[in-house]
């Protein structure tokens, strides 16, 4: 049987495609429906850890405590990993700032939580801190008790620490260790006998090393493999379909699934694919070409509505790669939205969704040179440069510079289309929309590099 829904609109029921069915219960996904589950915990505990990271952001640290507490270790090490790390660097402050929700529910909980933390991780947040001095065995700095850093003793009497002052945390890092210690003394005495021995810098890179396996498991690969979305694909498939992996780790998170909401000719195309085993394979694709998206376009995953922002890019480039193969396997041809629907769902069972995203980048590269080239003439380039108390009273000039500067970065962007938020930035999702700014941008070049002899256009007079 199919799977069904009640249309409130129309008091029909509509049978939803296997697909629609998955958008569906990705977007039943959410932090409210979580904090009142009868059961929060086995229903934390049944989410992807990607979904689980972005439910607490989404809902924010402090309301999302009842779901921190259900965390299991793999979804807080994931937390953990996506949101205190700076590129190569461990920042103890964003770990201090999860630390310091969980100290509101006791110590217990506070230990407990730390205890659940990858190893390496509760090292680094030691290393980054704390310095442990054994008294007996090591030389310990004279100390000033007035101006001087917080000194204590650990409750077992065996270290000296002492608080590094290059860091502003919100929970004193002693009433962490105090925590660990009711909890766990053994636990919390072998941490700070490693963190006195071993070199802060190779607890990073160990910790690091193994920080990055984790993520490019998820998709979030290193900047230079995701630069992959940035290059020339094949002109055919080259790779027979992965079969997707077990578990759910390639799972739409409700996050992503928010963007294939909107009716695009990828999710009508997706609505006519009824194999399951392949719906997976795409779904786990779109997950990984996303989160290599983020990565390779510099963005932060705790940043929520960025991250809608590029789901949706991700989702419309596709749509501009589906589009031009179409055109490109036959030239000329007037397809309605339903046979273009069943051609697109036919490339998406024969190619990685990341090469389709590569196809719809190609497609806006002819734009992306014409700008180039067009910034080369002085003329253009004084235009572009006009301070904007220069600029034209009604707004026109911000707009037509937004759209050109849209047009230059590494991938062509879609910008300088509402007045009212000018630098808004969508990708182009069909090709119709690349041939309407190529007529803008000609346009554009047209009024403000004039032709030899022709009359040029005075500063600030640029209209769109």
């Amino acid at each position: 049987m199919g799977t069904y829904i009640n249309d409130m609109t129309d008091n029909k029921i509509i049978e939803l495609t296997p697909f629609r069915a998955e958008l569906t219960r990705s977007l039943a996904r959410r932090g409210e429906r979580l904090l009142a589950s009868a059961d929060p915990a086995a229903e934390v505990a049944a989410l992807e850890p990607l979904e689980a990271y972005y439910i607490v952001r989404q809902l924010g640290l402090g309301q999302a405590l009842p779901i921190l507490l259900a965390l299991t270790p793999s979804q807080l090490t994931t937390c953990v990993d996506l949101d205190c790390w700076e590129r190569h660097d461990f920042a103890a402050e964003s770990l201090d700032e999860w630390l310091t929700v969980f100290a509101h529910a006791g110590p217990e909980n506070l230990a407990r939580s730390f205890f659940s933390l990858e190893y390496g991780a509760q090292l680094l947040y030691l290393a980054k801190t704390v310095t442990v001095y054994d008294p007996d065995m090591d030389e310990v700095p004279p100390h000033d008790e007035e101006e001087g850093p917080d000194r204590a003793m650990t409750p077992d009497g065996f270290y000296l620490l002492e608080v590094k002052s290059d860091v502003t945390l919100r929970i004193h890092p002693f009433s962490v260790l105090d925590a660990l210690y009711q909890y766990d003394q053994t636990a919390a005495w072998q941490l700070l006998c490693e963190v006195r021995v071993e070199l802060p810098t190779q607890i990073e890179e160990e910790a690091l090393r193994f920080r990055n396996g984790r993520m490019a498991d998820l998709g979030f690969v290193s900047p230079d493999e995701a630069d992959i979305l940035f290059s020339r694909p094949a002109a055919q498939p080259s790779v027979p379909a992965q079969q997707p992996l077990d578990g759910d780790r390639g799972r739409l998170p409700s996050v992503y699934a928010g963007a294939l909401v909107k009716e695009s000719l990828l999710q009508e195309a997706l609505s006519l694919i009824t194999d399951g085993q392949c719906l997976a394979r795409l779904e786990q694709e779109m997950v990984f070409v996303i989160n290599g998206a983020i990565t390779a376009y510099g963005e932060k995953t705790r940043d929520i509505e960025q991250i809608n922002v590029i789901a949706e890019r991700v989702r419309d480039t596709i749509c501009l790669g589906l589009e031009s193969l179409i055109v490109k396997e036959d030239p000329g041809s007037e397809l309605d939205d339903t046979e273009a629907a069943a051609k697109a769902a036919a490339l998406l069972e024969q190619w990685h969704v990341t090469d389709l995203f590569r196809h719809g980048f190609m497609a806006t590269q002819g734009l992306r040179q014409a700008a180039r080239q067009a910034l080369q003439d002085p003329c253009l380039q004084a235009w572009y440069n006009l301070p904007d108390a220069e600029q034209a009273d009604d707004g026109s000039d911000r707009l037509e510079r937004a759209f050109f500067a849209a047009l230059l970065g590494r991938h062509a962007l879609r910008s300088g289309f509402d007045l009212a938020r000018p630098e808004a930035i969508k990708a182009f999702a069909s090709l119709a929309d690349v041939e309407v700014a190529g007529v803008r941008l000609k346009s554009l070049v047209e009024r403000i590099c004039p032709p030899a002899g022709a009359a040029p256009v005075e500063k600030g007079s640029e209209r769109s």
